[in-house]
């Protein structure tokens, strides 16, 4: 009768009680190893004992036979949260000068990016170097490299090949 509930039961899986402690009813499972918890001391010790975070990997793959309402939705969450990002990403971009649905840019043209506004003499050292079939590097705005170089590109001083 009250034998099965016991810690002693020879099915530990069908138990009802807490998978840590073994006194208390589970109430809690975790959603990273599926352990029966009773109480947040009870999940407490687990993610100590185990390292366990506790969280559920959200890319694991999961059988048809186990696919349910409840992973379709966790898969909707997550292509939503990966479409936000990318939302973020462009809102950022503009930004910092880029436009998001605008001219197509092409990699290794004058060696910049389409986001990474100069201004008109960093721009003219830029496309001196290119034009020399030199490779120039520039830090972004803000960078203590950037702020210290004082490279410029002087027109006046033009030397004719």
């Amino acid at each position: 009768m009250g034998g099965e509930e016991g810690p002693s039961s020879p099915d530990a899986v069908t138990s009802p009680l807490c998978e840590e402690c073994g006194e208390s009813p589970w109430k809690y499972r975790c959603p990273g190893c599926s352990i029966r918890t009773c109480s947040l001391p009870c999940v407490k010790s687990h993610k100590q004992r185990s390292g366990c975070t506790g969280q559920r990997d959200r890319s694991h793959f999961v059988p048809l036979s186990q696919f349910d309402d409840n992973q379709i939705l966790s898969d909707y969450n997550l292509l939503e949260e990966t479409k936000r990002a990318a939302e973020a990403a462009r809102r950022m971009r503009c930004l910092f000068g880029g436009q998001p649905g605008g001219t197509r840019w092409r990699p290794g043209r004058f060696g910049g990016h389409p986001c990474f506004k100069l201004p008109f003499k960093l721009r003219m050292l830029r496309n001196a170097a290119f034009r020399r079939k030199a490779r120039l590097l520039l830090q972004p705005t803000g960078m203590s490299k950037r702020e210290k170089n004082q490279s410029r590109y002087d027109q006046r001083f033009i030397a004719h090949v």
